[in-house]
This record gives structure tokens, C-alpha cells and sequence, in this order.
């Protein structure tokens, strides 16, 4: 869990430990995504190369927090998957601006999202 005020982040593994959700709560600004990085790092390490990024609570999505998501999805390319699920009306925004979604699968709920990454 995150203590970064006004972010927290929450990741839960799969039931065969192959991929991990990642709840985003609050805003992911640079300092946000300074603590988030390093985390993310350690589970790939370990092995996870499937990623699901639950956007519901997020408010803010900053272009450093961007960068981690497009450079994970680089990191995981040729084993794995970066997915990204829930996002709220204004992440959907700024993901179709940036046309995020020509890059990452978006799905409607965390199931939807899982069971993507799980096949």
C-alpha cells in the first residue's frame, strides 16, 4: 500500500500468481509514480509479466505516470501484458486524447480484465 498523500495504490495477485492488479486510488503524479515505480519493478523481478491497472478511483493521471505505464508495457512486450480497466470518464478522456487505447486493451471491469490476462 501506498503513503503518498492523495495516492495510494493496493495490488492484488492473481490466483496463480502469474499476473498482478494494481488499484489506483487518487492522483498518480510524479512523486506518485517516484514510490509506484519501484514496486512495480520488485513484482516484475519476481516474475509477473501480466498487469492490470484498475483506473475506477483514479483522478489524475500525469504524463509521468504515462511514461511508467507505456514503459512497462516495453518491459513486458514479449511475455506479457499491460491492460488497463474502470477508467473513470475523465482518465477515459485523457486516455482517448492520447489515444492510449490504440495501445492498451481498456476493459469495462476488473473480471473483464483478469480473465483477459489469465489466458
Amino acid at each position: 500500500m501506498s503513503t503518498h498523500a492523495g495516492f495510494a495504490c493496493l495490488f492484488t495477485f492473481t490466483s496463480d500468481n502469474r499476473g498482478v492488479v494494481i488499484a489506483l486510488q487518487g492522483k498518480l503524479d510524479p512523486e506518485a509514480v517516484q514510490e509506484l515505480h519501484p514496486q512495480v519493478q520488485e513484482v516484475y523481478q519476481a516474475g509477473v509479466r501480466r498487469f492490470v491497472f484498475d483506473l475506477s478511483e483514479l483522478s489524475y493521471l500525469s504524463s509521468m505516470g504515462v511514461r511508467l505505464l507505456l514503459g512497462l508495457r516495453n518491459q513486458v512486450k514479449q511475455d506479457g501484458q499491460v491492460v488497463l480497466c474502470h477508467p473513470s470518464a475523465e482518465i477515459m478522456s485523457l486516455v482517448d486524447m492520447m489515444k492510449l487505447n490504440d495501445i492498451f486493451p481498456i476493459y469495462p471491469t476488473r473480471a473483464e480484465a483478469v480473465a483477459a490476462i489469465s489466458r
